[in-house]
């Protein structure tokens, strides 16, 4: 169905279908014309037979050699049963009498047996001129059918209204209408003065003659006509269709060609424009991916240089000192150069910490291994940081939690959250766990110090970020250490959690690949 109402929509068929349509309204205006013509012209011939066979009729009674029906002798009187005598057979009309009422002349004078009588004689003779069939009924002045030729019956007879046989008692031939008999089936009825041809209009009338025949013979041809017309029409429209079809695909052939040709064209562009557009998003996207390093690599070294400058100010500050003369005083040189080794050995973790992050960042290739994070973690934490606390529990496991990662990664990340751990939660319980979840194997670090606030716990993996600035300085902090922790647990393709409530706890989570 979908096939056909595509099909339909295209081009050559709307234009097929637009021309048999024009064609088939043209096809049925010239054949509703033909059929009314037709009709008209059947109906207007058997007006005029009918007027014809009328107008014989009364000229063969007022001619001069009219064969008039005999008078009869009067029959002799006979005594009737009752004693009388019987009632006399009314004369036959005249010549004279015949010509008066068919003339219009003495209308009222002439005797009203006489006009019936004339009346009978002319439908009779009428019925005789047409031989066919036809119903006639003659009306006198006062609307009264006084003679008839029915086929059938009087009561069978389609009457006109009186409007109609007035007009023709006037001299005026009543419009043809076409009415239903008593059996149902139509008939054409006209109503007629009856005069002479020669004689004027303005002469009145003694008769009108109501002619009635049966509508069958033209509906026969009309119907004819009206199939003749159905089935020629629909052969038209289909040789138009057909031939529609082949002219529309010779003319729209060429368009087809170019269709296709664009069809072909325009795909081949539209693939190279989806390739240019490809290429710009890539480009775009590149351009804002080197913005952004280079954003990040000068903000890093800002950074960096900063960290860097602090211990080196130091440093040579101490130098100043101990060239001022601060050498003679052992007790002076003893606290200048443990500054001097404090600071250099933060400039050392520093400087250390700048090549981690510089190696995840170039991406290094890696040897990642099976390991038993129970292992890893309890190495770590067997070798111990400064200022680990007395309440360090191990959770691990109770089986080995295998993960592939490479061993110095989480090695250095162990460490440092170690170390994070110790230094800004001196003193307060550690809690490291190990388990083996959904295709991951990781560790949690817990402790119980101050925790972190609400506004510094989302920027804690950013480099040199320090919620407490002065005292992670003092402390030998360089706000790199959870930046490595990220970094190297990304590389392994880990994921890195941290969770904390001010003055209460804070927890990391690292989870890497299961072995």
């Amino acid at each position: 169905m979908h096939r056909v109402r595509r099909a339909l929509g295209s081009l050559r068929w709307r234009l097929t279908l637009t021309y048999v349509a024009l064609l088939a309204l043209l096809l049925a205006a010239l054949g509703a014309f033909q059929y009314v013509a037709l009709q008209r012209s059947l109906v207007s011939n058997r007006v005029a037979d009918l007027r014809g066979d009328l107008q014989e009729a009364v000229r063969d009674l007022t001619g001069q050699n009219a064969v008039l029906p005999r008078r009869r002798p009067a029959p002799t009187p006979s005594p009737s049963p009752g004693g009388g005598t019987g009632t006399a057979a009314p004369p036959n009309p005249t010549a004279a009498e015949v010509r008066a009422v068919l003339l219009g002349e003495r209308c009222n004078l002439v005797p009203a047996k006489v006009v019936a009588q004339v009346a009978t004689f002319l439908a009779n003779r009428t019925s005789l001129v047409s031989g066919q069939s036809v119903s006639i009924a003659i009306y006198d002045l006062s609307d009264s059918v006084i003679g008839n030729h029915i086929p059938t019956s009087l009561a069978a007879l389609p009457r006109l209204d009186s409007p109609a046989v007035d007009g023709a008692l006037s001299g005026h031939e009543s419009a043809p209408r076409v009415l239903d008999d008593a059996g149902g089936a139509g008939e054409l009825v006209i109503a007629f003065p009856v005069r002479p041809a020669a004689v004027k209009r303005e002469v009145p009338v003694c008769l009108a003659a109501q002619l009635g025949t049966p509508t069958a013979p033209i509906d026969d041809v009309l119907r004819t006509d009206r199939n003749g017309l159905l089935l020629g029409g629909g052969a038209v429209l289909l040789l138009a269709l057909l031939a529609g079809l082949w002219l529309t695909e010779r003319t729209l052939g060429p368009l087809h060609r170019v269709t296709a040709t664009a069809g072909k064209l325009d795909d081949e562009v539209g693939t190279l424009a989806r390739a240019f557009d490809d290429m710009a998003d890539r480009i775009e996207i590149a351009f804002a991916a080197q913005a952004a390093s280079e954003a990040r690599t000068r903000r890093f070294i800002a950074d960096a240089s900063h960290e860097l400058r602090t211990p080196v100010t130091a440093l040579k500050g101490f130098i100043d000192v101990l060239r001022r003369g601060v050498s003679r005083d052992p007790e002076s040189l003893e606290a200048a150069l443990s500054a001097m080794a404090r600071e250099s050995e933060r400039m050392r973790m520093l400087v250390l910490d700048l090549l981690t992050l510089a190696r995840i960042d170039a991406q290094p290739p890696q040897t990642p291994e099976p390991l038993d994070l129970n292992e890893v973690l309890g190495g770590v934490l067997d070798e111990g940081v400064p200022g680990m606390p007395e309440t360090l529990e191990r959770r691990f496991a109770a089986g080995p939690v295998i993960v592939t990662a490479d061993r110095g990664s989480v090695v250095t990340v162990a460490r440092n959250l170690l170390v994070n751990a110790c230094k800004y939660a001196p003193g307060a319980r550690q809690v490291w766990s190990t388990e083996a979840q959904d295709g991951l194997g990781g560790f949690t670090v817990l402790d119980e110090g101050p925790g972190i606030p609400a506004a510094d716990l989302a920027h804690v993996f950013e480099r040199f970020y320090r919620g407490e600035k002065t005292r992670a300085r003092e402390e030998g902090g360089s706000g790199l250490g959870l930046s490595i922790v990220e970094g190297l647990v990304h590389s392994q393709g880990g994921e890195v959690r941290i969770e904390s409530e001010e003055t209460r706890w804070t927890r990391v989570t690292v989870r890497l690949p299961a072995g």
